[in-house]
């Protein structure tokens, strides 16, 4: 599994602050398994593609999902090719 470098800081904050909430100044493996399992709960809730159900990171990275994006350059090229067949005539 790959993370970026802000993942991971967030990791380290969530992990940290779990510590805190238990008035502990040592992160314990419970406070991290409990970071990675909120982080894949964010994620699953900010990346599920409303229209398919599927996890899409390109919502997250974009704010538009895969499929809206292919559907938005389908109709882009079709809108070119009919204004460029329009000029033609």
């Amino acid at each position: 599994i790959s993370a970026t470098p802000r993942q991971l800081e967030s990791l380290i904050r969530l992990s940290e602050g779990l510590a805190k909430m238990r008035f502990s100044s040592v992160v314990e493996r419970s406070d991290v398994k409990e970071a990675v399992r909120l982080m894949k709960v964010a994620t699953q809730a900010a990346a599920t593609d409303p229209r398919t159900g599927r996890i899409d990171m390109d919502m997250i990275s974009t704010g538009r999902s895969r499929a809206n994006r292919e559907m938005e350059e389908a109709l882009n090229l079709s809108l070119k090719e009919l204004l460029a067949e329009r000029r033609g005539n």
